[in-house]
């Protein structure tokens, strides 16, 4: 008869082996990896990174925090809600096969910013960074998708959404950047199915901030497909745009191209005019929300001994021959922000280059404007008086 200390002792033994069999399974099978990474996602961001929508554009192995920082609430009445989180994945060569290089940073921020004296000198919000002009994400979303490169197997994409909280004075704006590449990440921004995974980051995260804050806003349905923005190969003649630029009249062969995308209510819009030689001439900008609020702020704030924006003007010229005006939307917040920029100083060509500006001006800021509710805009006007 085996004596039950011993017997005991084996059973232990023999337990304490088939544990490190499966931990070795768990280990060299992926699952500790998988684990960890769950681990990373879920602890992102307050928690309100959505971890299968994350893994469907980086995997589900590999996967390593970057710095996250968190700070106010959208009660705190003195210091802005800002989340920021990052997710990278490993590539250390030590991880095991080399994924490529892939990462998604997330940025939540209560809109207004409360604390400006803070951010004296900065952007208050993620920019949208798009030579062209972005599109609308739609199906009830309030945000734009731009891309920032999609050649071979390099993909980079900012999306951006703006949640109109029922609760509280405070709004809330998620910017995602994603940017992946390597030869598990072959398929091109031209695969819709690649866009739409990057894009779904933005508003699934949208949906759990609205959530974890109290926003209480009105989402959109998930999203079936997000169309491609515009490319330099995409222009239209200036006489056909139906978009963004539409109605603006041509001038020669100064300014007969025009790349566009579809007019809707988000809360950044673009149109860009070209020459018949394809050069760019001018860039009309439209910034609501957040966006008209963090240039405001960088216009009136300024850097120097001469804010280029003073207190008190709507509309005017910035030192760089850009041509700027407002108009006040619903709401009461900041005005809505419409610019001309000039990319080439000879673009005028005298007087009646600088009406045609003017006018192209007044025309896309009026329809930007009756798009979003907002009044009828400044005449825009080629001096600094307020």
């Amino acid at each position: 008869m085996v004596p039950v200390k011993r017997y005991a002792a084996r059973a232990g033994a023999g337990l304490g082996a088939l544990a490190l069999v499966a931990g070795g399974v768990l280990w060299f099978g992926g699952g500790y990896d998988r684990w960890s990474s769950g681990r990373v996602l879920t602890q992102a961001c307050d928690g309100v990174l959505p971890a299968d929508e994350v893994r469907s554009v980086l995997g589900d192995r590999h996967l390593k925090a970057g710095k996250n920082t968190s700070e106010g609430s959208l009660d705190d009445t003195t210091t802005s809600l800002r989340v920021v989180c990052g997710v990278s994945r490993d590539v250390d060569a030590d991880a095991g096969e080399y994924p490529g290089d892939g990462s998604v940073r997330v940025t939540v921020s209560g809109v207004p910013t409360l604390d400006h004296e803070d951010r004296a000198y900065e952007s208050l919000y993620p920019s949208v960074r798009s030579a062209l002009p972005p599109t609308p994400l739609g199906q009830g979303w309030n945000g734009v998708f731009s891309t920032g490169g999609s050649r071979g197997a390099e993909a980079k994409a900012t999306t951006s959404v703006l949640l109109d909280c029922a609760a509280g004075p405070g709004d809330l704006l998620v910017t995602v950047e994603a940017e992946v590449g390597g030869y598990l990440d072959d398929t091109p921004l031209d695969d819709p199915r690649r866009r739409t995974a990057f894009a779904r980051i933005a508003t699934a995260t949208a949906a759990n901030a609205s959530r974890t804050w109290n926003c209480d806003a009105d989402l959109g349905t998930p999203l079936s497909t997000v169309a491609l923005p515009v490319n330099e190969d995409e222009y239209v003649a200036l006489a056909d745009a139906e978009g963004t630029c539409s109605g603006i009249s041509a001038r020669g062969k100064a300014v007969v191209r025009a790349w566009e995308s579809e007019r809707g209510t988000a809360p950044f819009e673009q149109c860009v005019l070209g020459g018949a030689d394809g050069h760019t001439v001018y860039t009309l900008v439209a910034q609501y929300g957040p966006y008209a609020e963090s240039e405001l702020h960088v216009l009136t704030t300024g850097s120097g001994t001469r804010n280029p924006v003073e207190a008190g003007q709507r509309a005017g010229v910035l030192p760089d021959g850009s041509y700027w005006t407002t108009a006040d939307c619903p709401g009461g917040g900041e005005p809505a922000l419409f610019r001309l920029v000039r990319y080439d100083d000879k673009a005028e060509g005298g007087g009646a280059g600088r009406a045609h500006a003017l006018s192209a001006l007044k025309v896309f800021a009026e329809r930007s404007a009756a798009a979003h509710h907002c009044s009828e805009p400044a005449a825009p006007t080629h001096t600094d008086a307020p």
